[in-house]
């Protein structure tokens, strides 16, 4: 009954704390690259039915969830990726509203960059039915948002790629 209790009053918390400054849930975005053979970055596509635009992997971060353990989470569930070289903060999120099933919400992505060792085999979750690895310039031709290409410039800024 205690323990109940001390869960009910920490979900009352976080919903207190999320409810405080309007964010109904944070997500992870994270641009996966390697460097090998060559630098390429990976770009998914959403099935027609969720947008049908491209984007890196991203995904909600669990209740008392790190942004780390949710960035692995969402790659290997969105990718079946399992091997990480490197994880870089961009130092980059952004606010934005939306709507799922017709209900507003209120967004927040924290933006990530991932290095991989090299372009792994890709098993696709049922979000996406198209995977992509691309040059630097052909990603910002696929992405669509605005807070996504800042994110893309940030990362390929911190690993020493010019625009």
């Amino acid at each position: 009954m205690i323990a109940i209790h001390c869960q009910l009053q920490k979900l009352l918390l976080e919903k207190s704390i999320r409810s405080q400054f309007m964010i109904d849930r944070v997500n992870i975005q994270a641009f996966i690259y390697t460097k090998v053979p060559k630098t390429a970055f990976l770009l998914l596509q959403r099935v027609t039915s969720r947008g049908g635009f491209w984007q890196p992997v991203s995904g909600g971060i669990q209740n008392n969830e790190q942004p780390i353990h949710a960035i692995r989470r969402e790659i290997n569930e969105e990718t079946g990726i399992t091997e990480i070289l490197k994880i870089i903060d961009l130092n980059y999120s952004v606010t934005f509203g939306t709507s799922k099933n017709n209900i507003p919400m209120k967004m927040k992505d924290i933006c990530f960059g991932v290095e991989v060792v090299d372009i792994p085999t890709i098993r696709l979750s049922e979000e996406h039915d198209i995977y992509k690895w691309c040059s630097m310039d052909e990603v910002l031709t696929h992405l669509d948002w605005e807070h996504n290409q800042t994110a893309f410039k940030k990362l390929c800024s911190m690993i020493g790629l010019s625009m």
